[in-house]
């Protein structure tokens, strides 16, 4: 056994020395990237408590946090987005046969939320300027069983039709769910996004603004409807240990592939303490329409720590995004693309960069590593990325899929960081 753990631990080394001498990984990730070595020292202490991670009550603290942060008046947390999504759907309660309009530019776990509550979705099409769902498209869609309209700030961008879509739906008498799974500390008018609809749901999984590894937020500032996601929250079960112990080896993991590797040792050696098997945020089951086991689950108390910490700092993170957003602006005008449009009275976190290239510049994106020394976005590849399912008569939608591409807006050097030399003890 011993023979074993050392033979595996001089394979990570000499893995690890190949990559640092050979400059890889060349270029930064595109997860992560707002975990620093506090965030990992948070991981590796539950890692030591083991069992006794079942007993701590973090949750409620981290949902008052991100309620008071937010400006919303009730927070509830769970193991990912999408199933706070579904604490949205049960909140409002949609029911089999209602139909809700969301966007034809979207995720599969969006679409399979309302699949799996036996909602009907009736996809619109996208503007370009924002890649928010286009109003006169919503408005084109509504019969009498529509019962509300799914609107999303995508790229860390304010919606360019927020305004007249909540005017419609209140003018309609139909519920609306705020996507902010890209945007979290967005603004307009003042007020952060999400708090203008009748819930809202967000992501802290490990590519969004802030990172848990994976989990979600779902908000209201209505008293009946939250006392709806209480409800549904409380039904939700624990996540399994196992899930719990691999979503923190990925935290230290994330951490250092990101920006903790200073010696060429760190990272193998966390591959050793910790394995290299990383949480996976969407399963091929998912991908194809399958209800998760796991599906109904909370927040775990680790993550929710991790959240409370990433909050501390997240304003200033998204400064820095903003901050690499003008660079992005300036090379925009120089290859004459153009730019994303910030609607007035918004300020957007840019989550990424959102740009329309030549197709042929999405399809194969090693110029983005050649030219710009950095990995490029590819979000979305189709209407519900990363499912070939169809969506028709979206034609905004489809120039997005085959032109949009995004560029990172964090880099390792984006917020001034503690330095340290070797890996966490």
């Amino acid at each position: 056994m011993f023979g074993e753990s050392l033979a595996r631990l001089g394979s990570e080394l000499f893995r690890g020395a190949l990559d640092y001498y050979r400059n890889t990984p060349d270029l930064p990730p595109l997860t992560g990237m707002t975990l620093d070595r506090d965030d990992a020292k948070i991981a590796e202490k539950w890692l030591r408590m083991g069992a006794e991670r079942e007993q701590s009550s973090f949750v409620p603290i981290f949902e008052k946090a991100f309620a008071d942060w937010n400006g919303s008046s009730h927070a509830f947390a769970f193991s990912a987005g999408r199933k706070a999504l579904s604490a949205c759907i049960h909140a409002l309660g949609l029911k089999p046969g209602d139909e809700v309009i969301i966007p034809g530019y979207t995720c599969i776990v969006v679409q399979n939320a309302f699949d799996y509550a036996r909602v009907r979705t009736i996809h619109c099409d996208i503007e370009l300027d924002t890649f928010g769902p286009d109003f006169g498209s919503i408005a084109s869609r509504i019969t009498p069983n529509t019962r509300a309209i799914l609107l999303h700030h995508l790229y860390g961008l304010v919606c360019r039709d927020y305004e007249a879509i909540l005017a419609f739906a209140r003018q309609h008498g139909l519920k609306v769910i705020e996507d902010c799974a890209h945007a979290t500390g967005a603004r307009f008018r003042g007020e952060r996004v999400g708090t203008r609809g009748d819930v809202a749901f967000y992501s802290s999984e490990w590519s969004k603004v802030f990172c848990t590894i994976i989990g979600g937020v779902a908000v209201s500032n209505d008293p009946e409807t939250a006392e709806k996601l209480r409800q549904y929250a409380a039904k939700c079960a624990e996540p399994d240990s196992a899930v719990v112990e691999q979503l923190l080896q990925t935290t230290v993991r994330a951490f250092l592939q990101a920006k903790g590797a200073r010696a060429w040792w760190a990272l193998p050696w966390a591959r050793f303490k910790y394995g290299i098997h990383d949480t996976v945020s969407t399963s091929e089951s998912e991908i194809e329409g399958q209800t998760p086991r796991d599906y109904l689950t909370r927040m775990p108390a680790a993550a929710a720590e991790l959240g409370v910490n990433q909050l501390r700092k997240l304003d200033a993170y998204n400064v820095a995004r903003r901050r690499a957003a003008k660079r992005w602006d300036q090379w925009c005008e120089e290859k004459g693309c153009r730019k994303p449009v910030i609607i007035p009275e918004s300020e957007p976190v840019f989550l990424r960069y959102p740009v329309m290239v030549e197709p042929e510049r999405k399809k194969n994106t090693q110029w983005a590593k050649r030219e710009l020394k950095l990995n490029l976005g590819v979000w979305f590849k189709t209407h519900l990325h990363p499912s070939s399912k169809p969506v028709t008569g979206c034609p905004n939608a489809e120039k997005a899929i085959a032109q949009c591409v995004n560029f990172p807006c964090l880099s390792p050097d984006s917020v001034p960081l503690q330095s340290s030399s070797s890996p966490l003890s």
